[in-house]
């Protein structure tokens, strides 16, 4: 791992001092570290005071050095995903659970869910009135191709337009029924207070999933209200600077806008592809991993384990216990699988799964896996299952 840090420096013609600073989350160069940013680190500490009241309210007692780190996961899925999201923490917020989750961590469709929750910077408050909301906003009509071509006429101006453009403009708009046009760095007042879960995205590096797999350090991206970056190998941008070019680990030239439509666009959906987000110059030292890709391209994270875990599974961020809501319609049990067979490959902590039955044809609502103190425990629900659709599962 030290290795691929020190390659990424000289990737991104890094001096090797600037490399090891820490920056503040709107730093205007490459932040080279596998810590939490500054904005992540207050927002967490912020929310264990939340976590710490709910979990005393449900009987568990601990101390505020000692709050667990509770972890809910979101698959893929598309329309089906949100929906199956926003109907899971409505229930987790009427069994009074919602507060004692520290992160949301979403891939493809269930981030449609969580963008559209943290434009209300109260969500988990306001959750009840939102979901009837939302679900009005889905089932009316308010998607203008005028709109659209708007957009599209716009993007098309940027060196960077992609096929993204295209879908988030088209398609998502459309699924979504609204033109979101405020970045994802303005949902930071809605995770800093501690009132809401902190949010995480998932992407992947399309070039890197397809000559080296979904295991690969180099595959995982994520995004955060403060920071987006390569999650294994530890190199991040803010997230206001997420589109832009660096130039020896410092802002060149800023990018076009990214708006959450754009995002969700990127997050959800196969067929989009952002080509050219994070442009670096090279430096002349040539190392040996991804030296020859002057752009990083990326896209849906449902097309590689399809849920977020290994974002989750990063050691910074500690995690005890993840609740993993599987809206998959093939394999309940793939995203496990999975994420057992990258946790081998890259020595990180996680229950074995082998020693529970899992039957793919009648699956159960609940898995509970459990390992050492070195691992979380993880919890996971399958949509489909024989107790509340008999006869639906993997079909």
């Amino acid at each position: 791992m030290a290795q691929r840090l020190q390659n990424w420096t000289a990737f991104m013609g890094i001096p090797e001092k600037m490399a090891c600073q820490e920056e503040g989350q709107d730093s205007d160069e490459v932040r080279l570290s596998h810590d939490l940013s500054e904005g992540e680190i207050k927002a967490t500490q912020k929310r264990k005071e939340k976590v710490l009241t709910c979990l005393k309210s449900l009987g568990i007692h601990c101390d505020q050095n000692n709050v667990p780190n509770i972890v809910v996961l979101g698959s893929g899925g598309g329309l089906r995903a949100l929906i199956a999201f926003l109907g899971t923490l409505v229930e987790l917020k009427k069994q009074n659970f919602l507060d004692a989750v520290m992160y949301l961590c979403g891939v493809s469709g269930s981030t449609w869910c969580m963008s559209l929750l943290y434009g209300d910077g109260k969500w988990s408050e306001n959750l009840m009135s939102l979901e009837k909301e939302l679900c009005k906003n889905l089932s009316t009509v308010s998607w203008h191709i005028a709109k659209a071509e708007e957009s599209l006429e716009e993007s098309s101006k940027d060196e960077h337009y992609s096929l993204t453009d295209f879908w988030a403009s088209c398609f998502v708009y459309k699924i979504l029924q609204q033109f979101d046009e405020n970045e994802l760095a303005d949902h930071k007042g809605a995770s800093e207070t501690g009132i809401n879960p902190y949010p995480i995205y998932a992407a992947v590096d399309k070039e890197t999933l397809r000559k080296e797999g979904e295991n690969s350090p180099g595959t995982w991206f994520e995004f955060t209200p403060h920071e987006a970056g390569y999650t294994t190998l530890g190199a991040f941008v803010s997230t206001k600077h997420f589109g832009s070019e660096f130039d020896n680990g410092k802002l060149k030239k800023k990018g076009k806008k990214k708006h959450i439509c754009y995002m969700q666009g990127l997050w959800g959906s196969a067929l989009g592809s952002m080509e050219e987000n994070l442009k670096f110059i090279r430096a002349n030292i040539q190392p040996s991993y991804l030296v020859k890709k002057k752009v990083m391209s990326l896209i849906d994270a449902g097309l590689a384990i399809n849920s977020g875990y290994p974002l989750v599974l990063r050691a910074q961020r500690r995690t005890d216990l993840i609740i993993s809501f599987d809206f998959s319609s093939g394999d309940p049990f793939e995203t496990i699988k999975k994420t057992a067979a990258y946790c081998r490959k890259n020595s990180i902590p996680f229950p074995k799964i082998e020693d529970q039955e899992m039957d793919e044809n009648n699956p159960s609502d609940c898995y509970v896996f459990r390992g050492d103190k070195s691992c979380p425990t993880v919890m996971h629900f399958p949509l489909f299952n024989t107790v509340n659709c008999s006869g639906a599962a993997g079909s």
